[in-house]
Protein backbone atom coordinates (compact mmCIF):
# COMPACT_ATOMS: atom_id res chain seq x y z
CA UNK A 1 0.00 0.00 0.00
CA UNK A 2 1.45 3.55 -1.04
CA UNK A 3 0.49 7.12 -0.41
CA UNK A 4 -0.40 8.25 -4.02
CA UNK A 5 1.82 10.44 -5.66
CA UNK A 6 2.61 10.80 -9.70
CA UNK A 7 4.44 7.99 -10.87
CA UNK A 8 6.65 10.00 -13.06
CA UNK A 9 7.83 11.97 -10.15
CA UNK A 10 10.29 8.55 -9.03
CA UNK A 11 11.34 6.97 -11.95
CA UNK A 12 13.15 4.15 -11.98
CA UNK A 13 16.75 3.29 -13.79
CA UNK A 14 18.58 0.07 -14.08
CA UNK A 15 22.04 0.55 -12.76
CA UNK A 16 25.31 -1.43 -14.65
CA UNK A 17 25.08 -3.74 -11.17
CA UNK A 18 21.75 -4.82 -11.89
CA UNK A 19 20.01 -3.23 -9.08
CA UNK A 20 16.98 -0.66 -10.16
CA UNK A 21 17.34 2.99 -8.34
CA UNK A 22 16.22 6.40 -8.69
CA UNK A 23 16.49 8.59 -11.58
CA UNK A 24 16.11 11.79 -12.22
CA UNK A 25 17.95 14.75 -14.24
CA UNK A 26 20.36 15.75 -11.18
CA UNK A 27 20.77 11.94 -10.14
CA UNK A 28 24.62 11.43 -9.26
CA UNK A 29 27.73 10.73 -11.64
CA UNK A 30 28.97 7.93 -9.29
CA UNK A 31 27.33 4.92 -8.49
CA UNK A 32 23.97 6.21 -6.70
CA UNK A 33 21.72 4.62 -3.57
CA UNK A 34 18.71 4.79 -2.95
CA UNK A 35 17.77 6.69 -0.07
CA UNK A 36 14.74 6.00 2.70
CA UNK A 37 13.80 7.52 5.96
CA UNK A 38 12.00 4.69 7.82
CA UNK A 39 9.65 5.41 10.50
CA UNK A 40 8.01 1.77 12.52
CA UNK A 41 5.41 1.23 15.08
CA UNK A 42 5.00 -1.85 17.27
CA UNK A 43 2.26 -3.69 18.16
CA UNK A 44 1.05 -6.77 19.51
CA UNK A 45 -2.46 -9.06 19.47
CA UNK A 46 -4.20 -9.77 22.26
CA UNK A 47 -5.72 -13.30 23.22
CA UNK A 48 -9.08 -11.94 21.10
CA UNK A 49 -6.51 -10.55 18.43
CA UNK A 50 -7.14 -7.09 18.80
CA UNK A 51 -4.48 -4.82 18.66
CA UNK A 52 -2.57 -3.31 21.31
CA UNK A 53 0.29 -1.08 20.98
CA UNK A 54 3.81 -2.62 22.52
CA UNK A 55 4.83 -1.30 25.77
CA UNK A 56 8.46 -1.46 26.19
CA UNK A 57 10.16 -1.43 29.42
CA UNK A 58 10.83 1.56 31.31
CA UNK A 59 14.64 2.92 31.45
CA UNK A 60 14.46 2.89 35.17
CA UNK A 61 14.24 -1.02 35.33
CA UNK A 62 17.22 -1.48 33.06
CA UNK A 63 19.43 1.29 34.83
CA UNK A 64 18.43 -0.66 38.26
CA UNK A 65 19.95 -3.67 36.84
CA UNK A 66 16.91 -5.90 37.82
CA UNK A 67 16.60 -8.82 36.25
CA UNK A 68 14.12 -8.08 33.06
CA UNK A 69 13.56 -8.83 29.83
CA UNK A 70 11.40 -7.30 27.02
CA UNK A 71 9.38 -9.72 25.34
CA UNK A 72 9.53 -10.10 21.86
CA UNK A 73 6.25 -12.43 21.49
CA UNK A 74 4.06 -11.88 18.86
CA UNK A 75 5.41 -8.86 18.24
CA UNK A 76 4.69 -7.01 15.16
CA UNK A 77 5.39 -3.42 13.06
CA UNK A 78 3.43 -0.83 11.60
CA UNK A 79 6.10 1.05 9.07
CA UNK A 80 6.36 3.52 6.83
CA UNK A 81 9.31 3.75 4.27
CA UNK A 82 9.65 7.51 2.98
CA UNK A 83 12.04 7.05 -0.64
CA UNK A 84 13.61 10.13 -1.71
CA UNK A 85 15.55 11.34 -5.11
CA UNK A 86 19.35 12.10 -4.93
CA UNK A 87 19.16 15.53 -3.76
CA UNK A 88 17.24 14.58 -0.80
CA UNK A 89 13.92 15.49 -1.20
CA UNK A 90 10.99 13.17 -0.23
CA UNK A 91 9.06 11.94 -2.86
CA UNK A 92 6.48 9.15 -1.69
CA UNK A 93 5.50 6.82 1.49
CA UNK A 94 5.34 3.45 0.99
CA UNK A 95 3.41 1.53 4.08
CA UNK A 96 3.35 -2.15 5.34
CA UNK A 97 2.86 -4.78 8.11
CA UNK A 98 5.97 -6.73 9.15
CA UNK A 99 6.44 -10.03 11.71
CA UNK A 100 9.35 -9.16 14.27
CA UNK A 101 12.60 -10.46 12.49
CA UNK A 102 11.43 -9.77 8.95
CA UNK A 103 11.13 -6.19 8.95
CA UNK A 104 13.80 -6.10 6.60
CA UNK A 105 12.62 -8.23 4.16
CA UNK A 106 8.97 -6.53 4.59
CA UNK A 107 10.69 -2.95 3.35
CA UNK A 108 12.65 -4.46 0.23
CA UNK A 109 9.41 -6.35 -0.71
CA UNK A 110 7.49 -2.93 -0.43
CA UNK A 111 10.28 -0.79 -2.52
CA UNK A 112 10.47 -4.21 -5.31
CA UNK A 113 6.52 -4.58 -5.54
CA UNK A 114 6.80 -0.42 -5.89
CA UNK A 115 9.63 -0.31 -8.47
CA UNK A 116 8.37 -3.34 -10.48
CA UNK A 117 11.42 -5.40 -10.15
CA UNK A 118 12.68 -8.02 -8.29
CA UNK A 119 13.75 -7.92 -4.16
CA UNK A 120 17.03 -5.27 -4.14
CA UNK A 121 19.83 -7.29 -2.74
CA UNK A 122 22.84 -5.98 -3.52
CA UNK A 123 24.83 -4.73 -0.68
CA UNK A 124 24.30 -1.72 0.74
CA UNK A 125 22.26 -0.17 -1.84
CA UNK A 126 19.74 1.33 0.27
CA UNK A 127 20.90 4.56 2.95
CA UNK A 128 18.30 3.54 5.16
CA UNK A 129 17.78 6.16 7.74
CA UNK A 130 16.48 4.98 11.23
CA UNK A 131 15.02 7.27 13.91
CA UNK A 132 17.24 6.12 16.92
CA UNK A 133 14.29 6.35 19.52
CA UNK A 134 14.51 2.71 20.33
CA UNK A 135 16.63 -0.77 19.14
CA UNK A 136 13.27 -2.66 17.92
CA UNK A 137 13.09 -4.08 14.78
CA UNK A 138 17.18 -2.72 14.11
CA UNK A 139 18.52 -5.85 14.84
CA UNK A 140 17.47 -7.62 11.56
CA UNK A 141 18.02 -3.98 9.63
CA UNK A 142 21.61 -3.60 11.14
CA UNK A 143 22.38 -7.71 9.64
CA UNK A 144 20.81 -7.18 6.04
CA UNK A 145 23.88 -6.35 3.77
CA UNK A 146 21.58 -4.89 1.31
CA UNK A 147 20.98 -1.79 4.07
CA UNK A 148 23.79 1.23 5.53
CA UNK A 149 22.24 2.02 8.52
CA UNK A 150 22.00 5.63 9.65
CA UNK A 151 25.03 6.05 7.55
CA UNK A 152 27.27 9.63 9.01
CA UNK A 153 27.51 11.39 5.51
CA UNK A 154 23.39 11.68 5.81
CA UNK A 155 23.00 12.73 9.15
CA UNK A 156 23.13 16.36 8.04
CA UNK A 157 20.23 15.95 5.89
CA UNK A 158 16.84 18.19 7.23
CA UNK A 159 14.19 15.18 6.50
CA UNK A 160 11.37 17.02 8.50
CA UNK A 161 9.53 16.57 5.29
CA UNK A 162 10.03 12.88 5.10
CA UNK A 163 9.48 12.16 9.17
CA UNK A 164 5.95 13.98 8.22
CA UNK A 165 5.28 12.33 5.71
CA UNK A 166 5.96 8.67 7.52
CA UNK A 167 3.82 10.23 10.55
CA UNK A 168 0.95 11.03 8.24
CA UNK A 169 0.71 7.36 6.59
CA UNK A 170 0.95 5.80 10.05
CA UNK A 171 -1.55 7.66 11.70
CA UNK A 172 -4.76 5.72 10.46
CA UNK A 173 -2.77 2.15 11.38
CA UNK A 174 -2.00 3.29 14.93
CA UNK A 175 -4.71 5.41 15.88
CA UNK A 176 -7.05 2.75 17.25
CA UNK A 177 -4.60 1.34 19.69
CA UNK A 178 -2.13 4.13 20.69
CA UNK A 179 -4.58 5.45 23.02
CA UNK A 180 -4.16 5.04 27.14
CA UNK A 181 -3.21 1.39 26.44
CA UNK A 182 -4.08 -0.37 29.88
CA UNK A 183 -1.28 -2.58 31.55
CA UNK A 184 -1.69 -5.97 33.09
CA UNK A 185 0.47 -7.03 35.61
CA UNK A 186 0.90 -9.62 38.03
CA UNK A 187 2.81 -9.36 41.10
CA UNK A 188 4.58 -11.88 43.95
CA UNK A 189 7.07 -11.97 46.69
CA UNK A 190 8.92 -14.58 48.04
CA UNK A 191 10.01 -14.41 51.82
CA UNK A 192 12.47 -16.78 52.92
CA UNK A 193 11.89 -18.87 56.12
CA UNK A 194 15.81 -18.47 56.60
CA UNK A 195 16.29 -14.77 58.07
CA UNK A 196 19.58 -14.34 56.63
CA UNK A 197 18.21 -15.13 52.77
CA UNK A 198 16.77 -11.83 51.22
CA UNK A 199 13.36 -11.50 50.08
CA UNK A 200 12.48 -10.83 46.54
CA UNK A 201 9.97 -9.77 44.56
CA UNK A 202 8.11 -10.19 40.79
CA UNK A 203 6.31 -9.18 37.85
CA UNK A 204 4.94 -10.38 34.33
CA UNK A 205 2.78 -8.42 32.46
CA UNK A 206 -0.13 -9.67 29.98
CA UNK A 207 2.39 -9.04 27.15
CA UNK A 208 4.72 -11.63 28.41
CA UNK A 209 7.73 -8.58 30.10
CA UNK A 210 8.93 -10.04 33.25
CA UNK A 211 11.15 -8.31 35.72
CA UNK A 212 12.75 -10.00 39.54
CA UNK A 213 14.35 -7.92 41.85
CA UNK A 214 16.01 -8.71 45.49
CA UNK A 215 13.96 -6.95 48.38
CA UNK A 216 16.07 -4.47 50.35
CA UNK A 217 17.55 -5.29 53.54
CA UNK A 218 14.96 -4.30 55.62
CA UNK A 219 12.27 -6.17 54.02
CA UNK A 220 13.15 -8.94 55.34
CA UNK A 221 10.64 -11.46 57.27
CA UNK A 222 8.07 -9.24 56.18
CA UNK A 223 5.51 -10.59 53.95
CA UNK A 224 3.71 -7.39 52.81
CA UNK A 225 6.98 -5.45 51.85
CA UNK A 226 8.06 -8.17 49.89
CA UNK A 227 4.94 -8.11 48.23
CA UNK A 228 5.65 -4.71 47.85
CA UNK A 229 8.84 -5.00 45.51
CA UNK A 230 6.77 -6.72 43.19
CA UNK A 231 4.21 -4.06 42.71
CA UNK A 232 6.76 -1.45 42.26
CA UNK A 233 8.55 -3.46 39.47
CA UNK A 234 4.99 -2.69 38.03
CA UNK A 235 4.50 0.72 39.03
CA UNK A 236 8.07 1.29 37.44
CA UNK A 237 7.39 -0.51 34.12
CA UNK A 238 4.40 1.15 33.55
CA UNK A 239 3.98 4.39 32.00
CA UNK A 240 2.92 7.08 34.48
CA UNK A 241 -0.59 8.04 32.38
CA UNK A 242 -1.50 4.33 31.50
CA UNK A 243 -4.19 1.94 32.99
CA UNK A 244 -2.34 -0.24 35.01
CA UNK A 245 -3.98 -3.07 37.16
CA UNK A 246 -1.99 -5.33 39.56
CA UNK A 247 -3.23 -8.54 40.46
CA UNK A 248 -1.46 -10.14 43.73
CA UNK A 249 -2.57 -13.40 45.94
CA UNK A 250 -1.57 -11.40 48.69
CA UNK A 251 -4.57 -9.25 50.07
CA UNK A 252 -2.90 -7.36 52.29
CA UNK A 253 -1.12 -5.32 49.07
CA UNK A 254 -4.46 -5.49 47.16
CA UNK A 255 -5.78 -3.36 49.99
CA UNK A 256 -2.93 -0.76 50.60
CA UNK A 257 -2.50 0.26 46.77
CA UNK A 258 -6.11 0.78 46.88
CA UNK A 259 -6.30 2.29 50.24
CA UNK A 260 -3.13 4.67 48.54
CA UNK A 261 -5.03 5.27 45.48
CA UNK A 262 -8.21 6.53 46.98
CA UNK A 263 -7.03 8.57 50.02
CA UNK A 264 -7.96 6.20 52.72
CA UNK A 265 -5.62 5.96 56.12
CA UNK A 266 -2.54 4.93 54.49
CA UNK A 267 -1.32 1.59 56.45
CA UNK A 268 1.66 2.44 58.27
CA UNK A 269 4.02 -0.87 57.47
CA UNK A 270 3.33 0.21 53.79
CA UNK A 271 6.91 1.49 52.53
CA UNK A 272 7.34 4.95 51.61
CA UNK A 273 8.37 3.82 48.18
CA UNK A 274 5.03 2.25 47.05
CA UNK A 275 2.92 5.52 48.37
CA UNK A 276 5.39 7.56 46.22
CA UNK A 277 5.14 5.88 43.07
CA UNK A 278 1.12 5.62 43.46
CA UNK A 279 1.23 9.71 43.58
CA UNK A 280 3.70 9.87 40.47
CA UNK A 281 0.76 8.28 38.40
CA UNK A 282 -1.75 10.42 35.87
CA UNK A 283 -3.55 7.25 35.08
CA UNK A 284 -5.75 4.94 36.68
CA UNK A 285 -4.52 2.48 39.18
CA UNK A 286 -6.57 -0.37 41.09
CA UNK A 287 -5.32 -3.63 42.52
CA UNK A 288 -6.99 -6.72 42.63
CA UNK A 289 -6.91 -10.08 44.70
CA UNK A 290 -6.33 -13.82 42.08
CA UNK A 291 -6.33 -16.88 44.70
CA UNK A 292 -3.07 -18.29 44.54
CA UNK A 293 -1.74 -21.80 42.93
CA UNK A 294 -5.51 -21.89 40.99
CA UNK A 295 -3.89 -21.91 37.49
CA UNK A 296 -3.31 -18.66 37.07
CA UNK A 297 -0.48 -18.73 34.98
CA UNK A 298 0.93 -15.21 35.14
CA UNK A 299 0.63 -15.73 38.65
CA UNK A 300 2.26 -18.86 39.06
CA UNK A 301 5.02 -17.13 36.85
CA UNK A 302 5.08 -14.69 39.24
CA UNK A 303 5.75 -16.71 42.11
CA UNK A 304 8.18 -18.92 40.75
CA UNK A 305 10.21 -16.11 39.93
CA UNK A 306 10.42 -14.36 43.01
CA UNK A 307 11.07 -17.60 44.96
CA UNK A 308 13.97 -18.22 42.35
CA UNK A 309 15.30 -15.25 42.60
CA UNK A 310 15.27 -15.41 46.03
CA UNK A 311 17.22 -18.70 46.58
CA UNK A 312 19.91 -17.74 43.18
CA UNK A 313 20.71 -14.39 45.26
CA UNK A 314 21.07 -16.18 48.83
CA UNK A 315 23.53 -18.77 47.30
CA UNK A 316 25.42 -15.89 44.71
CA UNK A 317 24.36 -18.54 41.61
CA UNK A 318 25.48 -16.68 38.39
CA UNK A 319 22.67 -13.85 37.39
CA UNK A 320 23.03 -15.01 33.85
CA UNK A 321 22.16 -18.93 34.41
CA UNK A 322 19.09 -17.12 37.08
CA UNK A 323 17.96 -14.84 34.06
CA UNK A 324 18.23 -17.96 31.52
CA UNK A 325 15.66 -19.82 34.05
CA UNK A 326 13.48 -17.19 34.55
CA UNK A 327 12.86 -17.03 30.82
CA UNK A 328 12.43 -20.68 31.02
CA UNK A 329 9.77 -19.78 33.93
CA UNK A 330 7.67 -17.67 31.60
CA UNK A 331 7.73 -19.83 28.40
CA UNK A 332 6.53 -23.01 30.11
CA UNK A 333 3.90 -20.74 32.33
CA UNK A 334 2.65 -18.81 29.36
CA UNK A 335 2.62 -21.11 26.67
CA UNK A 336 -1.01 -21.82 26.83
CA UNK A 337 -1.49 -18.26 27.02
CA UNK A 338 -2.49 -16.71 23.89
CA UNK A 339 -0.24 -13.67 24.43
CA UNK A 340 -0.53 -12.66 20.89
CA UNK A 341 -2.54 -13.30 17.48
Amino acid sequence: MLVSVPRPQMPIALDPDGVRRLAGAQRQPQPSRLIAVLERSAFIRDAYGKKQQYVPFAERIVEEKHLAQRSTHGLHFDFALTLCDFVNRPLLTLTGTAVNGELDQAILQAIAEFSGTCKISQPSSIDLLVPDYDDLGMAELSMNPVFCLNPSWQFGLDLGVANEANSQALAPLVQDYTANLPVIAYTDGSVPRNRKFRSAGAMVTSQGHWACAISPKHYVQDTLLAETTGALLALTHAPLDSVLTIFSDSRALVKAVNDLVQGRQRTVKVHHELRESLELRTGRTRAHWVRGHDGNRHNEAANRMAILMSRHFSARINPQLTQSMMTKIVLEELSQQALAA
